[in-house]
């Protein structure tokens, strides 16, 4: 189910409350991001404290920096940069942070979701944290987050960018589904009983399938109201309006004619628009197709998309070859 289908499901169908259900035979407490990554540190950059989760730190291969989505956090990216970085210990370095307003980020303008501010942001933390860099780099991007990894690639300001991956973000289907997003937002719950209760939602309204990806990234979401008995979301959405028009405005032509390799990452080809068809008829890009995962696809199914990006990266890397003096 594409970010389209899931905001026509909202339109249609009222998400279910938080009752009794088949699936209170579940755990719902959180899990620790410490599982999943080895270590998290804040880096400041301009007005941001950035909160980072990472792993491998201290590795010389490839370099896979993931950018979540509005409204979610790095540990979105928890399993699958698991499965990343447990692929190969020694070389890989796999880095989720909560891009500003997000997850346990902090700083001033906070709200400021632009897409020149953003793309700042992650060019400035990047550069903070690999200066003079000279390993390749894979830049990974759901949804909004796609966008910001598609704008930095094609600014030529991180260097050495190997591959670039978008998970089910499609111009098209985001520029069409705009104005519908915010009744998707409003059928949330605006303030929830508990981190508990807010996981089980998120099962139950199918925004994640995952549960053990449930556990890790929801807790994230959330932060507690000035009652301290209720909880609300950390990332208000509806404000960030006036910037989703140009997250998405002319993404297809800014990722086709990026200077990488290009991998997008889909959960129906429903909504590819006439850009990007021809393009994957032109092999301009990698298309994989996850049918049985929802918008957040990375926490669907992240082996899978763990063993894609991974599989990508090998397909797309530098080839070492000897050179034989005659």
């Amino acid at each position: 189910m594409d970010l389209r289908q899931t905001i026509f499901k909202a339109q249609h169908i009222k998400l279910p409350p938080l009752e009794q259900s088949e699936t209170d035979g579940k755990e719902w407490s959180p899990l620790p991001w410490s599982l999943y990554f080895e270590t998290q540190r804040t880096v400041s950059v301009s007005d941001t404290n950035f909160n980072i989760y990472a792993s491998g730190t201290d590795n010389s291969g490839p370099i896979f920096v993931l950018h979540h989505g509005a409204g979610h956090s790095g540990l979105t990216f928890g399993l699958t940069s698991k499965h990343i970085y447990n692929s190969d210990p020694q070389s890989y370095t796999v880095v989720a942070p909560d891009f500003r307003g997000h997850g346990a980020t902090t700083g001033n303008n906070q709200n400021d979701l632009s897409l020149d501010r953003m793309v700042d942001d992650l060019v400035g933390l990047f550069d903070a944290l690999f200066p003079n860099n000279r390993r390749e780099v894979v830049l990974v991007g759901h949804s909004m987050g796609g966008a910001i990894a598609a704008h930095a690639v094609s600014s030529k300001r991180i260097q050495n960018v190997r591959g670039l991956v978008l998970i089910d973000i499609v111009e098209g289907s985001a520029m069409d589904s705009l104005p519908s997003i915010p009744m998707f937002i409003n059928a949330r719950p605006q303030t929830l009983e508990s981190v508990e209760s807010a996981i089980r939602w998120h099962i139950e309204s199918n925004s994640i399938q995952n549960h053990e990806s449930a556990r890790l990234s929801v807790p994230s979401l959330l932060v507690p109201i000035n009652d301290g008995k209720r909880m609300t979301w950390r990332t208000q959405l509806l404000p960030t309006e006036k910037y989703w028009k140009e997250w998405y405005s002319g993404l297809s032509k800014t990722f086709v004619s990026a200077p990488t390799a290009k991998l997008l990452v889909l959960a129906g080809t429903d909504r590819l628009d006439k850009e990007l068809l021809i393009a994957q008829m032109q092999g301009k890009f990698q298309l994989e197709v996850l049918p049985l995962a929802g918008h957040t696809v990375q926490e669907d199914l992240p082996d899978r998309v763990g063993d894609i990006v991974v599989l990508f990266w090998k397909r797309n890397r530098p080839l070492n070859i000897p050179v034989t003096r005659l």
